[in-house]
């Protein structure tokens, strides 16, 4: 049975345990994601992953007693948006904590806005390194990513010529760095590169170029919408029956974005794949199907790091002994390692292992997880 009981507000959904549950005081949490736009996509898997988690924990008494309450807000596109709303969150909203799912460009901007006085926790595959004081990191990175991934297309799919597509911005700049230091390891050349602004839908001189060089493996960092379009071109261009896809920050969700026949050779590597759980997320996958029924997209990696944030937020207020956003965040002043992140949760950081995973149809089939 579902356990979650939607508001009426667009701004903000409450929630009620099972056993209705009556609470004195709310403990906010601010969930900032970019409802249009090329990350739009993700958005409704991640809003539902996070619902699902503050009515888990709501039933079984909240957190310190207090009943969490979601605030959701537009990060928008740009950084001044994304700024203004972390903004807002702080100021107006006065919120306890903020869980994000923003592109690396965006993020400083957040965590701007957010001035310290809650803690901001980040939830997308992303560059590395550390975010800045504040704020926690959930999601997987690119050496983490590239390193076993690129190991394994040089073994068994016998790559040697690699080629690299990017959005112009810092993840797929520092992506490209690490590209080239995994294709390296792998016994590999660099054949070609090509960064595009965000948005552009004429792929012809990028097409050429790949045309040209006659890579075994591209390498695709690009984001959301972005990359299902261009997959899309790469596939009516004929290179996916010759060429292998490995694509960055990849799900379902855009997976069943992508025509019929443009799934060819497409791989990507995440820490979920809906047909690969594993380390027990079958029960947590399971709830999310019977409380939406289909009206929500697919659990991915994204919506699962989402859920986890919940828990890591209600974490934070039990290691600091109380609900107060300005005494998490200086909790989180020197960097929380991810392994760490999910101890305090209760949880291994084998939830983060990289899976690598081929498309065959509107499903993703891993061919090997590697050791975290």
């Amino acid at each position: 049975m579902c356990i979650c009981r939607f508001g009426q507000s667009a701004s903000s959904t409450s929630f009620v345990g099972s056993h209705n549950l009556r609470y004195r005081f709310h403990m906010k949490v601010g969930l900032i994601l970019s409802h249009h736009g090329l990350a739009g996509l993700w958005t409704l898997g991640c809003q539902g992953a996070a619902f699902l988690a503050a009515a888990e924990l709501n039933a079984s008494g909240g957190v310190l007693g207090e009943e969490i309450e979601l605030v959701e807000i537009d990060s928008g596109d740009t950084q001044a948006s994304a700024f203004a709303a972390a903004r807002r969150l702080a100021l107006e909203e006065n919120v306890d904590a903020v869980i994000g799912l923003q592109s690396s460009d965006l993020r400083p901007a957040v965590r701007r806005g957010l001035a310290g006085l809650a803690p901001y926790i980040y939830t997308p595959h992303y560059e590395g390194g550390f975010c800045g004081p504040g704020t926690a990191q959930l999601g997987i990175t690119d050496s983490e990513v590239l390193n076993p991934s690129l190991e394994w297309m040089a073994t068994h799919r016998h790559a040697r010529r690699f080629f690299f597509v990017g959005n112009d911005y810092i993840w797929p700049r520092v992506a490209h760095g690490t590209t080239d230091e995994a294709i390296r390891n792998a016994g590999g050349t660099f054949v070609g590169q090509a960064l595009m602004p965000f948005g552009q839908r004429d792929y012809e001189a990028t097409l050429a170029q790949i045309r040209q060089a006659r890579p075994d493996v591209v390498v695709i960092a690009m984001l959301g919408e972005d990359s299902v379009c261009f997959n899309r071109a790469f596939a009516e261009a004929g290179f996916s029956r010759r060429m292998v896809r490995l694509n960055l920050a990849f799900d379902e969700t855009q997976l069943l974005a992508l025509a019929d026949g443009a799934s060819e050779n497409l791989f990507a590597a995440q820490s979920y794949f809906d047909t690969s759980r594993g380390n027990d997320r079958d029960a947590l996958a399971e709830k999310y199907d019977a409380c939406y029924s289909g009206q929500r997209p697919t659990m991915t990696a994204n919506s699962v790091q989402c859920y986890d944030a919940i828990y890591l937020v209600a974490a934070l207020a039990q290691q600091v002994g109380r609900v107060d956003g300005c005494q998490m965040a200086h909790f989180l002043r020197p960097r929380l390692s991810r392994d760490r992140a999910y101890q305090m949760i209760g949880r291994s950081d084998a939830d983060a292992r990289v899976r690598l995973a081929e498309a065959e149809g509107v499903d993703f089939v891993v061919r090997r997880a590697f050791q975290a």
